[in-house]
């Protein structure tokens, strides 16, 4: 049987350091999170398995990821266990600024990824 793909129906969305523990960001004063220019980010995504079976390796989801409107990504993945899988992009942000980030299948799912520069240490003097 030849493999077929299917657009994902995206459930949801979210951002996280790539490395567990990285130092690659932080939380605003809001709470919200931010990232650091040239760190890896995970722009994770759950997608809805449509009755499709973790034993059927013939069937693929797509899911394209998008920053300010444009395609930088596309994945192929196969249905995990349950009624969701669940994916993931990487992406590395070159410079500080706010970047719409979208995950599109059948739907599409935005997140707002906010690059901060890192806070600049105080210099001390040498005694």
């Amino acid at each position: 049987m030849s493999p077929s793909y299917r657009e994902a129906t995206i459930n949801s969305v979210d951002a996280n350091p790539t490395a567990s523990g990285s130092t690659g960001g932080g939380r605003d004063e809001s709470g919200q999170p931010y990232f650091f220019p040239n760190v890896s980010v995970s722009i994770g995504y759950w997608f809805d398995n449509e009755g499709v079976p973790s034993s059927n390796w013939d069937t693929f989801f797509t899911a394209k990821l998008f920053i300010n409107g444009s395609l930088v990504d596309t994945k192929q993945v196969l249905a995990g266990g349950g009624p969701q899988t669940y994916s993931f992009f990487t992406h590395t942000f070159p410079e500080p600024g706010t970047y719409a980030v979208e995950v599109r299948g059948k739907n599409t799912m935005p997140i707002t990824v906010a690059i901060k520069n890192p806070p600049v240490e105080p210099k001390r003097a040498a005694q």
